[in-house]
């Protein structure tokens, strides 16, 4: 029998104190990769800013600036294969503000489906520096395992 289960990772990607470049890529996430036996579906990948969180859950670091998030743009891999390129992260908000009688609208995340995703070669790029650094992009990954 056949056992579903959804779950939920918190992500970063850094940013270092004083980086001049324009792509940032994932950390190996062995949870996220199918390694440990069981297929992985990633149900949806989310974006953070700071209108939702004010630091990372993670390591509690500042998180990249919003101007910053609108000029950043996701690349996905399967293996060596490019499956989703250049694809707006400000997109990616599950989130919105919407003021003080309903401070928070949730939204349906766009990426759904994922499989076998090469996590070190997928990365966040930008078509110039970012203007602040020693920041993260805080990341939230939904996904399914069977069992």
């Amino acid at each position: 029998m056949q056992f579903k289960a959804s779950r939920f990772e918190a992500v970063e990607i850094q940013v270092p104190n004083g980086s001049t470049l324009t792509k940032f890529f994932f950390q190996d996430l062995p949870n996220l990769t199918g390694r440990n036996g069981y297929p992985v579906k990633i149900q949806s990948i989310v974006f953070y800013n700071t209108d939702i969180i004010s630091k990372s859950p993670l390591t509690g670091s500042n998180l990249v600036t919003t101007a910053d998030m609108q000029k950043s743009f996701l690349t996905i891999y399967q293996g060596d294969l490019q499956i989703l390129y250049n694809i707006p992260v400000v997109s990616l908000n599950a989130l919105q503000t919407g003021g003080a009688s309903a401070p928070f609208t949730s939204l349906q995340p766009l990426l759904c489906n994922l499989e076998n995703i090469s996590w070190t070669k997928s990365f966040v790029s930008l078509p110039s520096s970012l203007t602040t650094t020693n920041v993260v992009y805080s990341i939230g990954v939904y996904y399914d395992v069977n069992y």
